[in-house]
């Protein structure tokens, strides 16, 4: 069909079976002192994830609740639903400007009926620019904890 063609052709559908496998990353967002309201915490740099290599197709994150059920433990325990719900996650390009902002929350995938966030950027994305940030810190987010996400990306096509 024509709609289907363009989605395609426009990289805005990927016919693909499930969307974990070969292109999903762990990104581990750890504490170093307790979080603060207001405060910008970036992620380190990552070649894969930024744009020129590859496009973000979605993000999750792994809260408590789901991290229980996974054989797979960072050594810092990842938010709670309460934690996620104070924060966001904020995308950016190469000059730092804001692309998406995503409450924490709604990137809870058992939480969202089971399905991921799909993400669709006009603009390159730099993992290094991206950061989490706190608006409420009614539930304490310490040195024990972490933010971590699974982020699912396509290779460029060059």
């Amino acid at each position: 069909s024509p709609l289907i063609e363009y989605l395609t052709v426009s990289k805005k559908m990927k016919q693909v079976g499930s969307y974990e496998g070969a292109y999903t990353k762990s990104v581990y967002l750890p504490f170093t002192a307790n979080a603060l309201v207001g405060t910008q915490y970036y992620f380190n740099p990552d070649e894969v994830l930024d744009s020129v290599n590859n496009f973000i197709t979605t993000i999750e994150l792994v809260d408590s609740s789901t991290n229980a059920t996974a054989p797979t433990v960072p050594t810092t325990d990842p938010l709670t639903p309460g934690q996620a719900s104070q924060g966001y996650l904020y995308i950016c390009n190469t000059k730092r400007e804001i692309l998406a902002t995503l409450p924490l929350y709604t990137l809870i995938r058992r939480l969202n009926a089971g399905k991921p966030q799909y993400l669709y950027f006009e603009e390159p994305v730099i993992w290094q620019n991206c950061f989490i940030q706190f608006e409420s810190l009614g539930t304490a987010i310490t040195t024990a904890h972490s933010v971590w996400l699974k982020v699912t990306y396509s290779p460029v096509e060059k």
